[in-house]
């Protein structure tokens, strides 16, 4: 098992301080889950560490998703079904804190390089799958794909991530405005340094690298075998539900399921922005286990 190759796998690397957290099935191994995270900077837990963050929603949100452990919690129910998971942080995320100066050289390489060393480590005795969640839908469709043997896609981006805005609910105006400010961030490309921040959430080297990338969706293409779980609140403000019905649309003839939740949000609740990682890891498991246990190879 994987549970004490941290040190090992990135033993002398730029990734030696990153943490890795093998949970095992609570009852039959039925498989291993990869956890991969969105945008923001996600702990071992899957909060974002960020003290005045943190501070800032707790006084008017103390329920959201964002300072709660929901990637810990998804993990000890989809342990409780009988699926091993594995959860990590990129470097500069620690359990209370993000330290820009490392977590600035979080670009699209720096993340796969991660994100591919921890799946190849993974045992491929049992079916190995990948959950990715918001963003990570871009880095998901970055691995090898022909490796996996089944694919969850929530709440994620299936066009590029500078498309989101067009297909939002939000106006012709706030559109406009938006990609005006794209505009200006792209023109200055040659002019910004990859390691300054962006925001909160990304490195201006990442966003490039990202904004280089085809639509999403044309990485699953080549995969029309690939069992595909796409899985969106119907209330997602985040990211709308319009961009997880382009699966099926562009990938007519693949072996995609599509579950749509009503009233639910950007992690799954349909309460204010309270995540449900019950329910989440009961849909997965549900969907996992038709697939590889009640009728492995389908």
């Amino acid at each position: 098992m994987i549970s004490n190759l941290n040190t090992k796998i990135f033993q002398n690397t730029e990734y030696a301080n990153t943490q890795m957290n093998f949970s095992e099935a609570k009852s039959e191994n039925k498989g291993t889950i990869l956890l991969v995270h969105g945008t923001a900077p996600q702990n071992i837990d899957g909060s974002v560490p960020i003290p005045k963050l943190q501070e800032k929603i707790s006084l008017t949100n103390p329920d959201h998703y964002l300072i709660k452990p929901f990637y810990k919690d998804l993990s000890n129910y989809l342990n409780s079904f009988g699926w091993n998971t594995v959860r990590y942080t990129r470097i500069g995320v620690y359990h209370d804190s993000v330290r820009n100066e490392e977590y600035c050289k979080t670009d699209l390489n720096n993340i796969m390089v991660q994100l591919k060393t921890i799946f190849n480590a993974i045992p491929n005795d049992k079916p190995r799958i990948v959950f990715s969640w918001s963003g990570g839908s871009i880095h998901a469709l970055q691995l090898p794909l022909n490796d996996l043997d089944g694919l969850v896609i929530f709440g994620g981006i299936a066009t590029k991530r500078t498309d989101l805005h067009n297909y939002s609910r939000i106006s012709k105006k706030q559109k406009n405005d938006i990609q005006k400010q794209l505009d200006e961030i792209l023109s200055a490309r040659a002019e910004v340094l990859r390691t300054d921040m962006l925001n909160l959430d990304m490195p201006f080297g990442r966003f490039y690298d990202e904004n280089d990338l085809n639509d999403n969706w044309t990485y699953l293409k080549p995969f029309n075998k690939l069992p595909t779980l796409i899985l969106h609140g119907k209330n997602d403000n985040e990211v709308n539900v319009r961009q997880a019905e382009f699966w099926k649309v562009k990938l007519s003839n693949h072996n995609i399921t599509e579950i749509f939740k009503d009233n639910a949000n950007h992690a799954w609740g349909c309460s204010g922005n309270q995540d449900d990682s019950e329910d989440l890891a009961s849909v997965i498991n549900a969907w996992l286990t038709r697939k590889f246990v009640q009728s492995p190879g389908l």
